[in-house]
């Protein structure tokens, strides 16, 4: 897989990424940190780009562990289902 590079912004820093995901893939995760970023922005007093950072680490860490959670339940889930189909 080609090698793309992508500069993007997050928190007014300009970063040079290198990835094999595509540049619109790059772009859309460029967009929601930001987003995220903006949400913290908006429920906090905290000014510090470091505590932005920090926090929004946090909340997208979060999200990410829910996610993980209720997927691991839905594999469960279907698994139980295709055992109860193999069984009939």
């Amino acid at each position: 897989m080609k090698d793309n590079i992508v500069e993007i912004r997050i928190l007014g820093q300009k970063l040079v990424v290198k990835s094999d995901e595509n540049k619109d893939y790059i772009k859309d995760v460029e967009d929601y940190l930001n987003g995220k970023i903006d949400e913290i922005k908006e429920s906090t007093k905290a000014v510090s780009t470091l505590d932005l950072a920090l926090l929004t680490a946090l909340n997208v860490t979060g999200e990410y562990l829910r996610t993980r959670q209720t997927l691991e339940k839905v594999e469960k889930k279907s698994e139980e289902l295709i055992q109860r189909i193999d069984r009939r």
